[in-house]
């Protein structure tokens, strides 16, 4: 009574207890109907299987026993003595008597025939060779000849076609196979020798296959092209299926396959394959022989899973107990945490009190998530206004959020930002940013914190920031140095993204934390001075820094346009080189100021130009005040301007031999300074020049003899040699130097142009 009270009463135990036992009903009844309809697809599956090599075998066979015959139907074709029994009208008696006995010895070679004969088309006549030929008064002549010579029809040669020599319609007692001079239909316009083959042969064949094959036996019928059915033996022929269901079951399913339908006798397996000319092979089984094992183990298997369904209810009933006393002991440690109105409401339910605790612990959680919303606010904020916060108020929150950082060391900070941003920006979708921007921030907080103390956050969309405490001295910032380059690498190996870091000089003081800040972002603006992936600290910049405001002397802006206005493309390349040589020593700022000046003087000089001239002025022209917008780097900012004033003195020049040789020289001019890039390419020097990629190809191979890949190959193979003979740098920092990414493709074009590997040919070099 009591068991009964408390099963009563307790609402979820009856539902888990009722769920369990009917999930093992349905779990023991679904793998008894699976496990036997796994089961009898894997006996129809292996069947299919053997029977198809079986029939591949007889197959073989077959194709074996019509080639055999085919041979001896061509030496007995072309054989002397019964050449003329064949052609000849009429026969002289020795020729007739030498044919038979040519017969005979055929016939005694060869235990597979039966009879053969001879049929002469310009007599009309049939010889054959069986004793009934010669002794029934021309009976067996008589059939042979109507068989033979039928227009309705007509015996296609070289291939074996069922019998019956005895009588029309009856068993077959022989293969007839046709030999003809011609491959076509036999209408008796034609000599021809007939071979009579024993049926023993074929079916005795067939019979050992299938007494070699499968376990479950069955019978193999030879199909005729008319739907006849053949088999060897009475039994197999009195047993046959109904002709009419084998050709609805195997007719439109391919040349060879495995069917299952009523063959006329009942329920069978049908395996077939295409034999010999137009023959199909059929391997008929019964299927409930064939499924008699299936059938056994469905009712094994029925049996087995009832005796488990019974257990499987006592089975649930102690499993649902010790399912639910967690339930009830977790209860029990609840209740007590619960207010009394709290308790009172989850009396009768027991799950509702323990989704109450479930919903106070999310919240909890949620309350941490936002503790780490406001660690990263904080760190904003720190780097963006730590002016506006007491020393003993920064350390204080450093504290209370568990930020990564030493109040009590120094603090630096490291930008970190994406290089060509504006094209990135413009060409990576919202989602790929998003995995980028916190690739980059994980990555660089886990490779910084093996060192230091750090923090990192995602500030403006073009750049991360770090907060590194205890970076002090020399071998500190070697050290940050060399874990940055380790993060630009695995960025750009597994992201494609060149990164350029700026790094501040430590600052005593957490308020100073904003101006380290600004500092490091200052130095990472000069990526335009130091170039792509650059690690720049102030050290670095000081010298820029340290110089009053600067412009660049007006006689540049001058010569520079009277070079234009003369079509001097070596002139104005001069100017830039000038101006360009003293940029370097600008102040961000003033460097900006001064390439968009210098912008506008070449733009100016060209429409003047135009505005002189007949022809219009070369395309784009008016683009080039915005050089400085597209363009990051002064060396970019170089090749662009020159890249300009090449188009603007090609307008200038009428031959187009100094036009071509304008864009080569500008070709190996860019190559010659960009050698070192890896991305250098046709296509980026051709953008440069404002071309299409084809279009310079084709200018340069005419002009150079050489591809431009092949002469950038062999420009950065010639500097990687005299760095070899030159310096004692590695092998790897040569091949960067020269802008090769890939180890094994530097090594093979090396070797193919200098005959040895790198390694090879310094240490060759070194000895003589």
């Amino acid at each position: 009574m009591r068991a009964f009270e408390f099963f009563k009463s307790k609402k979820y135990f009856q539902r888990v207890m009722f769920s369990i036992a009917l999930a093992m009903a349905l779990i023991l009844t679904c793998l008894s109907v699976v496990n036997t309809y796994v089961l009898e697809r894997s006996v129809r599956k292996a069947q299919e299987d053997s029977n198809l090599k079986v029939l591949t075998q007889i197959q073989y066979n077959l194709n074996y026993m019509n080639e055999m015959i085919t041979h001896l139907a061509s030496f007995a074709l072309k054989d002397n003595f019964l050449t003329p029994l064949l052609f000849s009208d009429p026969i002289p008696a020795m020729d007739y008597i030498r044919g038979y006995n040519e017969m005979n010895k055929l016939m005694e070679s060869a235990s597979f025939l039966h009879s053969m004969a001879v049929y002469n088309a310009r007599s009309g006549e049939l010889y054959g060779s069986s004793s009934n030929f010669l002794l029934d008064d021309g009976k067996t002549k008589q059939r042979m000849m109507e068989w033979l010579i039928d227009a309705r029809r007509p015996h296609l040669p070289y291939r074996l076609i069922p019998i019956g020599l005895t009588e029309e319609g009856g068993p077959v007692d022989a293969f007839a196979f046709i030999v003809t001079d011609a491959y076509k239909p036999f209408l008796g316009e034609e000599s021809a020798l007939i071979l009579y083959i024993k049926p023993d042969w074929v079916f005795d064949s067939l019979r050992r296959m299938n007494d070699a094959g499968s376990g479950i036996q069955g019978e193999v019928y030879i199909r005729t092209a008319d739907g006849r059915l053949l088999a060897g033996g009475e039994r197999a022929l009195r047993e046959a299926p109904s002709e009419a269901a084998i050709a609805a079951l195997i007719e439109g399913n391919g040349s060879s396959g495995f069917v299952i339908g009523d063959a006329g006798d009942g329920k069978s397996v049908v395996t077939y394959m295409e034999g010999i000319g137009d023959w199909t092979i059929l391997y008929v089984q019964s299927y409930r022989t064939l499924m008699q094992d299936v059938d056994k183990a469905r009712t094994s298997s029925l049996l087995v899973a009832g005796a488990f369904l019974l257990l499987s209810v006592g089975v649930s009933v102690w499993l649902s107990y010790r399912l639910y006393h967690p339930i009830e002991t977790m209860l029990r440690r609840i209740r007590p945490h619960l207010g009394r109105g709290d308790r009172d409401d989850a009396a009768g339910n027991e799950l509702d009190a323990m989704g109450d605790n479930v919903l106070r612990m999310s919240e909890r959680l949620q309350e941490i998530s936002s503790e780490q919303i406001v660690r990263k606010y904080y760190l904003r904020k720190f780097l963006t206004d730590s002016g506006m916060f007491a020393e003993h108020d920064m350390k204080q929150l450093i504290g209370k959020h568990g930020l990564n950082l030493s109040s009590e060391a120094s603090l630096t900070a490291i930008v970190l930002r994406i290089d060509r941003y504006t094209a990135y920006d413009s060409s990576t979708p919202g989602s790929a940013k998003k995995l980028h921007s916190f690739a980059i921030v994980n990555i660089a907080h886990e490779l910084l914190s093996s060192a230091f103390a750090c923090e990192a956050a995602e500030m403006q969309a073009d750049h991360a920031v770090l907060v590194v405490s205890g970076m002090d001295g020399e071998e500190g910032l070697a050290r940050a140095k060399r874990l940055v380059g380790d993060l630009q690498h695995t960025i750009e190996r597994f992201y494609g993204l060149s990164l350029t870091c700026g790094i501040s000089r430590p600052v005593a003081r957490c308020t100073q934390l904003s101006s380290a800040y600004r500092q490091a972002y200052q130095a990472s603006l000069y990526l335009f001075v130091f170039g792509y992936r650059s690690i720049v600290t102030p050290d670095d910049i000081r010298s820029h820094l340290a110089e009053a405001p600067k412009l660049l002397p007006p006689d540049i802006e001058r010569r520079l346009a009277e070079a234009l206005k003369k079509g001097r493309l070596d002139e104005a390349g001069n100017e830039l080189e000038r101006a360009f040589s003293l940029l370097q020593t600008f102040t961000y700022e003033d460097m900006r100021r001064a390439v968009s000046d210098l912008a506008w003087a070449i733009e100016n000089t060209s429409a003047d130009i135009a505005r002189n001239r007949i022809a219009s002025a070369p395309a784009d022209t008016d683009r080039i005040h915005r050089t400085g917008e597209d363009n990051v780097t002064l060396e970019d900012m170089y090749l662009a301007f020159l890249a300009s004033c090449a188009r603007i003195c090609e307008g200038s020049k009428a031959s187009g031999v100094e036009r071509t040789e304008l864009i080569v020289g500008t070709v190996r001019e860019l190559i010659e300074r960009k050698f070192a890039d890896p991305n250098l390419s046709q296509q980026s020097i051709a953008a440069n020049v404002k071309l299409t990629s084809a279009y310079t190809g084709k200018l340069f191979k005419e002009r150079e003899g050489v591809t431009i890949t092949e002469y950038i190959n062999e420009v950065r193979l010639e500097h990687a040699r005299k760095l070899l003979l030159q310096t004692d740098d590695t092998i790897a920092e040569i091949m960067d130097k020269c802008g090769y990414g890939n180890q094994s493709h530097f090594f093979r074009l090396f070797k193919a142009k200098f005959g040895s590997t790198p390694k090879e040919y310094r240490l060759k070099r070194s000895l003589s």
